[in-house]
């Protein structure tokens, strides 16, 4: 290896999982270096996004697990590096990294171990007496800005209609560190849904009712860089009347899911923001699947031929696209009930500058001392010759 040139060695690094690299930082100061520089995270995430690999389906519910995707073999425990109550949901990753809802929010790479936990954010809004309120989150990455932001609104119901009367919305930002209040959104959310698991082109989507028809959704974005609405268009001839409705998003598409009592029906929009590119995916009714199971897409097979499905929480199969047939999952180890994510490998830091400060401090005192004890020395051997 230390004949090799450093681009060829940089080549292999980029290639290898998280906790190989990890280990591999010990190997020697330069290696070190390299794997903590940011250009190489970078393009460690880029090499791992293209050639589709190590990638994970992370599990919550009754504890965390995480699943190799190449193996689908065994579920592996994880435990948090900070206090994690099971009620606490995961949003979606982003890069490696998710949002663990709990009080305070934690954004966590579960593959570095790094996390940060997000300061206090009060509510301003004077809450009023006949409401309730609900909070609900959005994660996602701003590319324009190089910078990782959490969105949070908190909305106010009615105590007996149930029916949205105003929300307050915030935003907060990890160059910073800090929370900042933002124009409130124009659109209620999706009742009782906790956050918006679909994050895409820097934009945080969800279904929200039409006004303008009563069995009729919207699918509104929210993007992270201008911080405006925007809406994207849905498949023609869906209602929300006839069919449970969810949105997601396999393999960088968006997704939406319609379920009814005789089969479950998903579409993917092959280029985004087009009506036109609107596919249907595939079509899976009884007994492949148990009536009214609720069904999320997670990854599509290497070949491109098989779709993993998540159903109802409980099991994982393989659907055929070929043959339309299906297959379980068996993985040893995975909790009886759980929700699913999927979740690339990334090196992405989630330290703050004080900390790299505080490093820097150590740096110094340990200069200053060495410093001193040499002038001491040489004082003394000064004293001597006199």
């Amino acid at each position: 290896m230390p004949n090799l040139p450093a681009e060829i060695i940089e080549d292999i690094l980029r290639r290898l999982p998280v906790k190989s690299l990890k280990r591999f930082r010990a190997v020697a100061k330069s290696w070190c270096f390299l794997i903590d520089c940011e250009n190489f995270v970078k393009l460690h995430l880029r090499q791992s996004v293209i050639s589709n690999s190590n990638r994970n389906i992370i599990l919550g519910g009754l504890g965390l697990y995480s699943i190799d995707l190449d193996l689908l073999d065994k579920a592996h425990v994880i435990k948090p590096p900070f206090y994690y109550k099971s009620v606490d949901g995961i949003s979606n990753s982003c890069n490696g990294v998710v949002l663990v809802m709990s009080e305070p929010p934690v954004l966590w790479n579960p593959f570095s171990r790094e996390y940060r936990v997000l300061p206090d954010c009060s509510v301003e809004y004077s809450t009023p007496w006949d409401s309730y309120s609900k909070t609900a989150y959005g994660f996602g990455y701003d590319s324009r800005n190089d910078d990782y932001k959490v969105v949070r609104i908190v909305e106010f119901r009615h105590k007996i209609a149930h029916v949205w009367m105003a929300s307050e919305t915030k935003i907060y930002s990890l160059k910073s560190n800090s929370w900042r209040k933002i124009e409130d959104f124009p659109y209620p959310l999706p009742f009782l849904r906790g956050n918006w698991r679909v994050h895409l082109n820097g934009a945080l989507h969800t279904l929200v009712e039409d006004p303008d028809s009563i069995d009729s959704a919207r699918i509104m974005a929210f993007s992270l860089q201008t911080e405006k609405h925007y809406q994207v268009p849905m498949p023609s001839g869906i209602r929300i009347g006839a069919a449970d409705v969810s949105l997601d998003m396999i393999e960088g598409c968006l997704s939406v899911v319609c379920t009814n009592r005789s089969r479950v029906v998903i579409w993917v929009m092959k280029e985004y923001g087009v009506k036109e590119s609107w596919t249907k995916l595939l079509s899976i009714s009884p007994p492949a699947i148990e009536k009214n199971d609720f069904v999320k897409p997670l990854v599509c097979s290497r070949d491109g031929y098989k779709v993993l499905l998540n159903c109802d929480d409980k099991k994982l199969i393989w659907y055929d696209l070929r043959n339309k047939t299906v297959d379980n999952v068996p993985v040893d180890g995975m909790p009886f009930v759980f929700y699913a994510e999927v979740c690339i490998e990334s090196l992405v830091s989630l330290d703050d500058g004080k900390k790299v400060e505080k490093q820097e401090q150590k740096k110094e005192k340990k200069k200053e001392k060495i410093r001193k004890q040499r002038d001491d020395f040489l004082s003394e051997g000064f004293k001597l010759v006199l």
